[in-house]
């Protein structure tokens, strides 16, 4: 089944890698980009998205704040956000969200093991 997954992150070289990843796996998905959490909502204005894969550290709100925006908005989306900050409050963060953690440097198979996962129904996040 098609989806359409956004990358959302400052870097261009990061989207263009991510996006790379995404394709080898699921190759029949459309991919869209973001820079920032702005840009991240107005794409959502122009079209459905089912995955969202956000770069924690961005300019303007951070990948956790700009996903709880989503998560408001679009509750069963998919997303997983990617840092290299691996400190327990991030991930805690990510967690309480009912987001996929996945550390950077981003490899294959975790990117693998998460686009199969969104095959299932979203995990929810746990209530306090």
């Amino acid at each position: 089944m098609s989806k359409t997954a956004i990358i959302v992150d400052d870097s261009k070289l990061s989207r263009m890698h991510v996006r790379a990843m995404v394709l080898r796996h699921k190759p029949d998905w459309s991919v869209v980009e973001a820079a920032n959490g702005d840009e991240l909502f107005q794409r959502l204005g122009e079209t459905t998205v089912d995955v969202a894969i956000i770069d924690y550290n961005m300019p303007g709100d951070n990948g956790v704040e700009a996903a709880g925006k989503l998560r408001e908005l679009h509750p069963d989306i998919h997303i997983a956000i990617i840092t290299a900050n691996a400190q327990d409050a991030v991930v805690s963060g990510i967690r309480a969200l009912g987001a996929a953690f996945m550390p950077k440097p981003l490899d294959e198979e975790q990117v693998s093991r998460f686009l199969a996962s969104t095959a299932l129904p979203r995990r929810r996040a746990p209530q306090a």
